[in-house]
């Protein structure tokens, strides 16, 4: 019995480590991308005034600039009567200089090889979706802990001081609550950009808007993600741990059974899919010792399976399959 318990753990360690995905011929469709840190750029000395700097980054950034001011800091736009004297008091606000040295100090370092993660990432992204949108600018910006990414056909943005360590003292002092800080490292910035392109270029086209549909749709997301980055555990690229991951795997087809059985999986109750599907403490169908979000767990194996059993099928087909329920069906699961 201890022979085969032993036997069982090592096939439980050796199937998180083993990654489905490798690395496709990209030389036709290289990206070479770098992101840039406009915070920097924002908050530097080197301006004689506050209209100074707004001529100098509205010369250099364009659009980017006013949509950044007037979409992550509701300030206005360029020329508006207040818009000087608005972003005169956001940049003078004590706290955030603060916070942006330790930007510099923690997670600017990470840009260079985030950039080259990225470039990578990208370059598998268009060789899977052909016909997707990849933004020439790729920039990082402060929003003040508020919404960590924006996307637009020329530019997408991400706020850097989302990514200075799970640990970061800043975050607690937020009332940030433990289980959405884990992600808060600078190896994610790459990851949550590509996500972001596949969330904006692939739009949720299900039929039904219940919980199956959300966990599908968001698994397909986790799946192309996860090609992209070939040399990354999956259970990651999810925002698992491996302690997460652990526990998903022993109980996936308990989660399976209850779901099926409880009939939460064509549930439209918008109750029911946060609770399944959104970032949370944990699962609350599933105890508290389940990670948040575990039904994507499911989720995520139902499209692996789906394409173990098309092999013809390719990513960006994934996409443009609306019915969830016909999808489980052809995906022939089995937790």
């Amino acid at each position: 019995m201890k022979r085969f318990l032993f036997i069982g753990i090592i096939v439980l360690a050796l199937s998180g480590c083993q990654s489905r995905f490798k690395h496709p011929d990209t030389s036709s469709c290289r990206r070479n991308v770098e992101i840039v840190p406009f915070y920097q750029d924002l908050f530097s000395k080197q301006d004689a005034s506050t209209e100074a700097k707004i001529s100098r980054l509205s010369e250099k950034y364009g659009d980017y600039f006013d949509a950044y001011c007037a979409r992550e800091l509701r300030i206005g736009h360029v020329g508006d009567d207040e818009f000087v004297e608005n972003l005169d008091q956001f940049l003078g606000i004590k706290e955030n200089i603060e916070v942006i040295a330790t930007c510099d100090s923690v997670a600017a370092k990470s840009l260079k090889r985030e950039s080259e993660r990225l470039s990578d990432a990208v370059s598998c992204l268009a060789y899977y979706m052909p016909d997707i949108t990849i933004p020439e600018h790729f920039y990082c910006h402060f929003s003040g802990f508020n919404n960590k990414i924006f996307v637009d056909s020329a530019y997408i943005s991400i706020s850097i001081e989302h990514y200075l360590g799970s640990d970061c003292r800043y975050y607690p002092w937020l009332e940030m609550p433990v289980y959405a800080c884990k992600n808060k490292n600078p190896e994610n910035m790459s990851i949550d950009l590509v996500k972001a392109l596949i969330y904006a270029n692939k739009p949720d086209l299900s039929e039904k808007d219940d919980v199956l549909s959300a966990m599908i749709y968001q698994a397909k997301v986790m799946y192309a993600t996860a090609a992209c980055f070939p040399k990354e555990k999956e259970w990651i690229i999810m925002g698992f741990t491996d302690d997460e991951r652990k526990w998903c795997e022993l109980a996936e087809k308990n989660m399976w059974g209850f779901m099926a059985e409880q009939k939460l999986l064509y549930s439209i109750n918008p109750l029911d899919k946060n609770k399944l599907v959104n970032e949370a403490p944990f699962t609350v169908f599933f105890g508290d010792k389940s990670p948040g979000r575990a039904a994507l767990y499911c989720g995520y194996n139902i499209v692996c399976s789906y394409m173990d059993n098309h092999k013809d099928a390719t990513i960006a087909d994934l996409f443009d399959m609306s019915d969830a329920q016909q999808f489980l069906i052809d995906a022939k699961y089995r937790p």
